[in-house]
């Protein structure tokens, strides 16, 4: 029989009230025999994966530090079970059944026995030390029927830590940390995961469990930043701190700075992870936290972002006590998470996914909504017109019907402009920008913004500017650094709503150099640039039009734009598009999506 792959989870429960079924007895199985051979389910045994914080110095206790840690395996025979040092309360899970509790154990614990088929997987877990509760949670190996062993199974190649407090914790629901939302979200992106974190835990270390110092740790009672960092390397750490600082009388000032001093020691503990730092659901912090981030951003580190949860959880129905979310209440911020951790997490440098994306029946797909920003060759027609229109107008056909297309694309603007209208005047500054005084949103972009009709965990937000902006004069110019900056605001935004942006370059007007169609619009280099920093995919509408117009065989011409296979495609301007035009280019945007393997390819038809 063929091992399935699953997580075979040594995981940490905090000790508050946990509420098993009714107690086993620790007893010993007579059947099961230790095997000598390599995949003997000892601690050392290679065919077990450990993800989390262990203390490995004892060759035969593995001890596991912070809650959320697990080990791995596969294992044949038709028994199971395990060693424990002292008393502790576990759990466990064969072939991803339900788990079940074994309370108050020790000494060797018979988990099964009677198992059909060849071969198993297993999930085992700890409450637990902390506060009052004073449990082993260690592994003392596995307990193999005779003959059987362990087998090896795949490991998944990414890995997101989680630091917080109690509601990282999932603390005081009773099947924490399963049902807490750390658990919940690595698990829905088929990720190893684990959470470094602790009830009543702070941010800075004033009188308080400091994670800004105690993350360095393997556990919460050591004394020393003894952890070593070169276990394992988190591809994603997320962080969630400030419900409790308040508490214990940490200034707006000393937050925000100890934050930055946080984001610092996670970038040299990992290099190369992802960093999100997450809005407090109370409302604590936030300006500060959202700044901490801005400061490491402009520092150079393009991998730190701010995660805006407002509206995320209602805390009289989603939390026991207006802090600590149910067990509901987790399963709406892991729906929430897990698709801004997937923008980032799914995507190599080039912008493609990976897995490739590979379209699913409409029928199981989730509804997604499409939204739109961009000037006249994306927009809409006016009512009444024939021309010109915009692209954006004819791209719902290309999907299916999951898919909601919303184009608030607007003639005549650049991306400042289209971002806040009526807001950017005509004066210049000094650094050559248009002055944009107030600094307050358009009412479209506050309208996508909104988090009761806006943008939506799971939807996508195409961009498309770069032909107005090259305008020398104000209100629409835009240098090539604020071209730049605008676009990570755009797709900051709605990857802090777990939205997926999509960035494209200009498209090409008909410009011809002889028999060829040539380029002939400004910001590539910055759109290009700007998809780079922000790690999103970007579509290369520009290239991909003018190489359209060539298959076209639309050069040499005329330049009668109102007649023949050029008229047909562009309005009188050799500009913006006819119908059939703007269908072409839609068209030949969504073969990108599927080109480039986007994950929005599996709504196309």
């Amino acid at each position: 029989m063929k091992l399935r792959t699953a997580f075979v989870a040594v995981t940490l429960i905090t000790g508050m009230g946990i509420m098993p079924p009714a107690a086993a007895q620790s007893t010993a199985n007579p059947a099961a025999a230790e095997t000598v051979a390599a995949g003997n389910g000892r601690p050392d045994d290679s065919n077990l994966q450990y993800y989390g914080r262990w203390n490995k110095s004892n060759a035969s206790w593995y001890s596991m530090g912070w809650a959320g840690g697990y080990v791995e395996t596969g294992f044949t025979g038709s028994s199971i079970g395990v060693r424990q040092r002292n008393t502790i309360d576990l759990y466990y899970s064969i072939d991803h059944k339900p788990p079940q509790w074994r309370r108050n154990v020790s000494g060797t614990v018979t988990l099964a026995t009677g198992l059909s088929g060849t071969s198993h997987t297993i999930r085992i877990g700890y409450r637990e030390r902390a506060g009052s509760y004073t449990g082993d949670p260690v592994f003392g190996g596995l307990v193999l029927a005779g003959g059987a062993q362990t087998v090896p199974i795949s490991r998944p190649p990414k890995l997101v830590e989680f630091i917080g407090d109690s509601i990282t914790v999932g603390q005081p629901n009773a099947n924490r940390p399963f049902t807490a939302y750390p658990w919940l979200t690595g698990e829905a992106l088929k990720a190893g995961h684990t959470q470094v974190a602790q009830g009543g835990a702070c941010l800075v270390s004033q009188d308080c469990y400091g994670m800004m110092d105690w993350f360095r740790r393997s556990s919460a009672w050591v004394s020393t930043d003894d952890w070593n960092f070169s276990t394992y390397q988190a591809s994603a750490v997320v962080i969630n701190l400030g419900t409790n600082d308040v508490g214990h009388g940490v200034s707006t000032t000393k937050f925000q700075q100890s934050y930055v001093v946080m984001l610092e020691r996670v970038r040299r503990a990992y290099p190369s992870a992802q960093i999100f730092a997450m809005g407090t659901f109370r409302n604590r912090y936030v300006p500060e936290t959202r700044n901490a981030v801005a400061a490491r951003t402009a520092a150079g580190d393009g991998r730190v972002h701010f995660v805006d949860t407002t509206g995320w959880i209602n805390p009289a129905t989603d939390t026991s006590d207006n802090v600590h979310p149910t067990e509901a209440g987790h399963v709406k911020i892991s729906q929430r998470l897990t698709p801004i951790l997937a923008g980032y997490l799914q995507f190599d440098q080039t912008g493609c996914s990976s897995p490739t994306a590979t379209a699913a029946a409409p029928s199981a797909q989730a509804p997604v909504t499409v939204w739109m920003a961009g000037d006249s060759t994306m927009a809409a027609p006016s009512a009444g017109a024939t021309c010109p229109v915009g692209w954006g107008s004819q791209f719902a056909q290309y999907f299916n019907a999951n898919v909601t297309v919303k184009n608030s694309a607007v003639a005549g603007r650049s991306i400042q402009t289209w971002l806040y209208d009526p807001n950017v005047t005509t004066r210049m500054n000094s650094a050559g920008e248009c002055v944009v005084s107030p600094a307050t949103y358009s009412s479209r972009w506050r309208a996508m913004l909104d988090a009761t009709n806006g943008m939506k965990a799971g939807d996508y937000l195409v961009i498309q500017f770069g032909i107005n902006d090259g305008d020398r004069n104000c209100p629409r110019h835009v240098g090539s650094a604020r071209y730049r900056e605008l676009l990570g605001v755009m797709a900051s935004a709605a990857k802090a709503r777990g939205v997926h942006p999509i960035l494209l370059t200009p498209v090409a007007a008909i410009t011809c150099s002889g028999s060829t169609a040539v380029g002939n619009r400004g910001f590539i280099s910055e759109t290009n640039s700007a998809a780079s920093a922000n790690q999103v995919p970007v579509v290369d509408l520009h290239r991909l039009s003018y190489t359209l117009y060539n298959t076209l065989h639309f050069c040499p011409n005329n330049g009668d734009y109102r007649s023949g296979p050029v008229g047909a495609f562009f309005c009188n301007d050799h500009t913006h598009f006819e119908a059939a035009g703007a269908r072409q280019i839609a068209g030949v945007v969504a073969k990108a999506l599927r080109d480039q393997q986007i994950p929005l390819s599996a709504y196309l038809k």
